[in-house]
């Protein structure tokens, strides 16, 4: 393929820049697994996924992969190998998080992504990459056919080894959900629009003290916009019955109160106003409570 170097180094910006989406997504798997993971359960097709292990299993499952592929796919090493691999993670992703859930945008991000790795896996790294640098030396010093025979079977059997421990990380992780002892655990969830407040009921009743994760206490913390949704005329008045019925406490951020001219007499019973929403999650946190923000 004869390129001028300007459309040489195109590839390489192509390449590098379309890795580091990857690797990102690889990283806040990591640093957010419990909010990936309670929006791997929201999807509407979450059950696709979640039959085969937990939702935070495959949360962090996909993260190494997604770290992994991505730094292959930046470096150009074992490139077409790589995209395939992230092709098959984003592939389940899209189907049971982006589609169906009424956001495009995200949606046609994951399908563009799915033309570039498809691209690398029909065309390789091309330039500026290891798999240039070691196509380079074949040139130089030929690999007898049977040595390449060699590299086929290591490398089926490296992705077999994986693979097995991947499908027993999961069984691992599901037995111990289901046969450790349960700790007592309490959760905060920061709600900023009105319509978290939903997300945050089904959550509350989804976990409950006879659930997995044993919940000992759950609050709804609300700022921003979201306040509205506890006026008296907000219409989610069955919304936050339904959330005190499972056992929700309802905060309220004063100076999102005074933001949106709300006054005490204006909000549904039941409910408490801290002065700064954010400080009170903080204290929150380190109370020992797992907080999670909408």
């Amino acid at each position: 393929m004869e390129s001028t170097p300007k459309q040489k180094i195109s590839f390489l910006v192509l390449r590098s820049l379309g890795s580091l989406i990857f690797i990102m997504a690889g990283v806040s798997h990591f640093l957010k697994t419990t909010g990936a993971a309670a929006r791997l359960e929201k999807a509407p097709f979450a059950h696709l996924a979640t039959w085969i292990a937990p939702a935070e299993t495959l949360i962090l499952l996909s993260g190494v992969g997604l770290l992994v592929g991505g730094f292959m796919l930046l470096a150009g090493f074992k490139t077409k190998l790589a995209s395939v691999g992230l092709l098959a993670i984003l592939i389940p992703i899209t189907l049971t998080v982006q589609v169906g859930s009424g956001d495009y945008g995200p949606l046609f991000k994951n399908v563009a992504l799915l033309g570039l790795l498809i691209f690398f896996i029909i065309n390789g790294a091309v330039y500026y990459s290891i798999d240039t640098l070691l196509e380079q030396k074949k040139r130089i010093i030929p690999i007898p056919a049977r040595n390449k025979g060699y590299v086929t079977i290591v490398a089926i059997g490296l992705m077999v080894l994986l693979g097995s421990c991947a499908t027993t990380s999961a069984q691992n992780t599901t037995h111990q959900v289901t046969t450790a002892p349960a700790v007592n655990t309490n959760y905060a969830v920061l709600i900023s629009q009105p319509n978290h407040l939903k997300a945050a009921v089904n959550t509350a009743e989804t976990i409950t003290k006879d659930s997995k994760y044993n919940r000992d206490s759950f609050v709804v913390m609300a700022c921003g916009k979201s306040v509205e949704a506890f006026k008296k005329d907000g219409g989610m008045a069955a919304e936050i019955a339904k959330g005190r019925a499972s056992g929700v406490t309802y905060m309220l951020c004063g100076m999102s109160l005074k933001q949106f001219n709300i006054i005490a007499a204006d909000l549904v019973d039941g409910v408490e106003i801290t002065p700064n929403g954010l400080t009170y999650m903080f204290d929150l946190k380190q109370k020992g409570y797992t907080t999670v923000e909408l």
